[in-house]
């Protein structure tokens, strides 16, 4: 299942690339000719050959399966079709359905196109939903979330290759994103921006300092284990949490400058995250454990709260449900 989810995007694609080609298929061939038959049948323009054509899409069918109703009515169209009477209405009904085997076979693979084109569309370009799997981006996100990812707030990327063909807008400090683990691009990972290209980023003591400017920090509120405060990034507010035992604390710090197309993100549960702090984005040859997220990783902005886990079962905090994600 695990595979199947990381994968789902190109097994997604493959589908809808299948199913078009069979949507092709039957416009060719199959769905083209049920819809001539129709037109000549309406029109009383029908020949000896299209009676016969009509008879034969019916005697390819399982009398013994059809309902009841349909076995009437298939003795009646059969009845006319012999006496050479024209047909209308209902009488019509298995020139528009599938009947022969093949057919069938077709026109199911050609009737999923739409539905699975639509899903991949939304899906690719639009929305994508995704759910939080751990305590990393508290107290904002918990665990068990499920949220509602903007897919082209910082441009539009084609599926599967993610290249970006349409420039849209730019990722700003303080945005929570949605990336692909640049250690493992199959997991998808949410952090809050925190240094943009060239930003000279130092993190100590639990507080950031972009380009030499100390990012304000206030104290909302004392928890049991953690504290809240409120983070100001360029004057962009929102809430984190740090240990209320410094013990505890991330002794992570440093000075760093972010490289070009490349982003530095941090949960907001500071203490208790794995983010750009530890990445090394798997260099050896590195002797810092500051790790990028690159432009090309970006998935999407994350936008809302639309349902958690817990509230399925009438328990969790169900009342952030439609929050916003500042």
């Amino acid at each position: 299942m695990q595979a199947f989810m990381e994968h789902f995007e190109l097994i997604l694609t493959l589908a809808v690339v299948v199913c078009f080609i069979f949507y092709i298929i039957d416009g060719m061939s199959y769905r083209k000719e049920r819809k001539r038959l129709q037109r000549v049948f309406k029109n009383r323009a029908e020949d000896a050959t299209d009676r016969h054509d009509y008879s034969e899409r019916l005697n390819a069918l399982n009398f013994s399966r059809l309902k009841k109703k349909h076995k009437a009515l298939y003795e009646h169209i059969a009845h006319k079709l012999e006496q050479k009477q024209p047909l209308a209405g209902n009488e019509l009904l298995w020139l528009k359905r599938p009947c022969y085997p093949q057919e069938k076979f077709i026109e199911f693979f050609s009737g999923l196109f739409w539905i699975l084109f639509i899903v991949w569309f939304v899906r690719s370009f639009l929305y994508e939903p995704f759910q939080i799997p751990s305590a990393s981006m508290e107290p904002n996100l918990q665990a068990g979330d499920f949220i509602l990812t903007s897919k082209f707030a910082y441009g539009v990327r084609l599926p599967v290759i993610h290249t970006k063909i349409i420039e849209v807008g730019n990722v700003e400090r303080g945005d929570v994103m949605v990336f692909r683990y640049p250690n493992d691009p199959a997991v998808n990972y949410i952090k809050r921006v925190i240094g943009l290209p060239g930003d000279k980023i130092r993190f100590a003591d639990g507080i950031v300092s972009i380009n030499d400017e100390k990012q304000t920090l206030t104290l909302v509120e004392e928890q049991g284990l953690f504290d809240w405060y409120r983070e100001e990034l360029d004057g962009r507010p929102h809430i984190m949490q740090l240990a209320h035992d410094e013990r505890a604390r991330n002794r992570s710090q440093g000075e760093f400058v972010v490289p070009e197309g490349q982003f530095f993100v941090m949960g907001d549960n500071r203490d208790n995250s794995r983010d750009g702090r530890m990445w090394n984005n798997n260099n050896p040859l590195s002797k810092t454990p500051w790790g990028f997220v690159p432009e090309d990783n970006i998935v999407g902005k994350a936008l809302f709260i639309w349902m958690n886990s817990d509230c399925v079962l009438g328990e969790g905090e169900c009342g952030r449900i439609g929050n916003s994600i500042e």
